[in-house]
């Protein structure tokens, strides 16, 4: 009995904590993890990165006055030169040779228009008998007509011409002889030098470039929807990579007409240069446009947008609460809320896509 006894309150306990274990339940709740950020005021603008390139700010060619042999060069490329310093001697003794051409030529030129003039004066007191006796009768009109045409003073403007020609072609050969000793018009660095000593220079090839390099101009081209957009004054950032320069910059100037082959407008910058920055480097510039300042804005993939509506969700105690919204500028990464919304507003910008108005969320960053 006492077996049975025992066997029977072991089974009765048994069944007693099933029972027990079926009348608890877990109540799980159910919620959406979220991301906010709460709305505030801030700077809105559209960052523009403009591709340009490095000039000299000043780039001079340096020609003789006259062709003629070098006889001595000073320089080198890279060499920096003071303004009026000596960069070439061209040979006197050739431009010698020029000068004196030159003053046979002139010369010639002169006793020329004197053989006209004498020849013309002659025409004219023939063409003065030839008229009388024309007039009558004695002499046939092309007779006349050829005597006509022989007194007249268009070979003498002719050779007047010749002659002043001429004579400036002396003087500057006689100038020239003054200015053997080719002189740098400015300060700045030898950037080429395309002749050798003993060859002839011209103002064809120009011998000599130099360029001054302590400013830099940037230059670049915007189309015609931006170029409204920005002015002189304006700031900018210029990165030269190759310099490793990066400085805060202000527009220099602004084109008016666009270019005719590009039909791009010019825009540049100047900048000091320490000597790193070299012309024909190429650069990025950082543009700002289009700024709103005090602007709401949330990031742009915050805004959905449903049959032409637009709206955000925003936190409502422990769920989401639907604000329709009209929007202003996009920048692609953040968008101007211009009505719907407050500042303060906690906006989800994460998790949006998984709830609905009233959905129950827990906010797990950005509060």
């Amino acid at each position: 009995m006492k077996k049975v006894l025992t066997f029977l309150l072991i089974i009765a306990f048994v069944l007693t904590g099933c029972s027990a274990e079926d009348a608890v339940t877990v109540e799980e709740e159910s919620y959406t993890a979220v991301e906010v950020e709460t709305l505030q005021p801030t700077e809105l603008y559209i960052e523009n990165i403009m591709t340009a390139k490095a000039y000299a700010d000043k780039d001079v060619y340096v020609v003789p006055l006259m062709a003629g042999k070098v006889e001595r060069i000073n320089v080198k490329v890279g060499d920096r030169v003071r303004k009026d310093e000596i960069l070439f001697v061209m040979d006197k003794d050739d431009i010698s040779k020029q000068v004196n051409q030159a003053f046979t030529a002139y010369e010639a030129a002169k006793a020329g228009y004197d053989v006209s003039a004498a020849q013309i004066q002659t025409a004219k007191d023939s063409f003065e008998r030839i008229k009388k006796l024309y007039e009558e009768g004695a002499v046939p009109e092309t007779q006349y007509d050829q005597a006509k045409l022989a007194a007249s003073d268009e070979p003498l403007e002719a050779a007047k011409m010749s002659v002043e020609q001429a004579r400036v072609a002396y003087e500057n050969a006689a100038s020239m002889l003054k200015n053997a000793e080719v002189k740098a018009p400015i300060a700045g660095v030898i950037s080429s030098i395309s002749i050798v000593e003993g060859e002839y220079a011209s103002s064809g090839n120009p011998p000599i470039t130099i360029v001054d390099s302590d400013s830099i101009t940037i230059e670049f081209g915007v189309a015609g929807n931006m170029v409204n957009k920005i002015k002189k004054g304006d700031s900018a950032v210029v990165e030269i990579g190759d310099a490793d320069y990066r400085q805060d910059s202000v527009i220099n100037s602004v084109s008016s007409s666009a270019d005719v082959m590009t039909n791009l407008y010019k825009v540049d910058i100047v900048l000091n240069n320490d000597g790193t920055i070299k012309p024909g480097m190429f650069a990025k510039v950082y543009l700002s446009t289009e700024r709103i300042d005090n602007a709401l804005a949330v990031k742009t993939e915050a805004v959905k947008e449903q049959e032409d509506k637009k709206y955000v969700f925003v936190v409502n105690g422990d769920s989401a609460a639907e604000k329709e919204v009209t929007t202003g500028l996009d920048t692609g990464t953040y968008i101007e809320i211009k009505s719907g919304l407050a500042e303060g507003d906690k906006v989800i910008v994460k998790g949006q896509d998984y709830i609905n108005d009233g959905s129950k969320i827990k906010v797990v960053r950005g509060e």
